[in-house]
């Protein structure tokens, strides 16, 4: 039981971290293709 929450516990974390990731890769992505558009 304790293993099991900690395997869920973890699985959080690295969701979490995945989201996180994506959301800064997609705003990056966002502002650099707004800012091309702008320059070009």
């Amino acid at each position: 039981m304790r293993r099991r929450s900690r395997l869920r516990e973890r699985v959080t974390v690295v969701t979490f971290a995945l989201v996180v990731v994506a959301g800064v890769v997609g705003v990056a992505f966002a502002a650099g293709y707004i800012l091309g558009k702008l320059l070009l």
